[in-house]
């Protein structure tokens, strides 16, 4: 997560947030209500948001931004080269010292955007659909200049692409599987872009077995809260989850007779509860 810089080595002034579809559209927002140059801001992301391709739906970016220290490095975007509309790109690693502020800055032209897509009926996925999600599979890890071995097949929820790259997994998984959710995320646009005119199918990308990997972790955790919860009869919860994750819980805990779960806590990261159900003796 992006961190504001010099935020402790400046009076404290007027601190605005921003909402919208993209991180680099909230920046440019954020800017223009504080009359500056998105590289004179200091940021906080409130919320990374969740894009459309997610299992859990849309959500917007929200970050709170204030002018930043004279000394201090900036946050926003870099100036987008002539021709390209700035909420196409925010380049983190433009840290160098610049040449002086914009003499103006214009808002970008709004995106219009819709509703996340419906996926597709998973009992309309082809074998020529599926083969066509591969090949896009293949190319991302080709450009990529990874070998990589990689079997697609429809489940009944969608389509999985397993990937295999050997000594090199680790580098297509990253922290906490970030680099696995965003070439995810790039082969869900992919897909959308060679699908304009219908659903695009749910897919789910694992390399060297990942998020199976995940998933049990989850559902051993929820037992281990289950037994606790029993043997003490009290409530038990998780850490904040994404709902990804936390869907995996209920459902373990779904299939144990007596035990229930709810889920509290606001924002993108919830906790899970479990505890006895109601009306089971303590």
């Amino acid at each position: 997560m992006m961190r504001s810089h010099g935020m402790h080595d400046q009076p404290i002034e007027t601190a605005v947030e921003a909402e919208a579809p993209t991180f680099g559209e909230a920046v440019n927002d954020a800017a223009v209500r504080l009359g500056v140059s998105p590289a004179d801001l200091a940021i906080e992301i409130l919320d990374p948001g969740r894009s459309a391709d997610s299992s859990a739906g849309f959500r917007a970016v929200r970050i709170r931004a204030r002018r930043r220290a004279p000394h201090a490095p900036p946050d926003g975007a870099r100036p987008a080269p002539p021709g390209e509309r700035r909420s196409d790109r925010y380049d983190r690693g433009d840290r160098g010292a610049r040449g002086g502020r914009e003499a103006t800055y214009r808002r970008p032209e709004p995106i219009q955007y819709g509703p996340p897509p419906t996926p597709m009926d998973p009992e309309k996925i082809t074998p020529e659909i599926v083969q066509v999600v591969r090949e896009l599979a293949e190319g991302i890890l080709d450009s990529m200049d990874f070998d990589a071995s990689i079997l697609a097949e429809k489940t009944s929820h969608g389509i999985r692409i397993g990937v295999d790259a050997g000594e090199r997994d680790q580098y297509l998984i990253g922290k906490d599987g970030e680099t696995l959710s965003a070439l995810q995320h790039l082969l869900g646009r992919m897909i959308r872009a060679k699908m304009p005119d219908e659903a695009p199918p749910r897919v789910e990308v694992d390399v060297a077995g990942y998020r199976d990997r995940q998933i049990e972790k989850l559902r051993e955790l929820a037992r281990e809260l289950m037994k606790e919860a029993r043997d003490t009869g009290a409530e038990v919860s998780t850490e904040p989850l994404p709902a990804s994750e936390r869907r995996i819980v209920h459902l373990e805990v779904a299939e144990s007779e007596g035990m229930e779960t709810v889920t509290v806590g606001d924002g993108f990261y919830k906790r899970v509860v479990v505890r006895r159900a109601t009306g089971q003796p303590k």
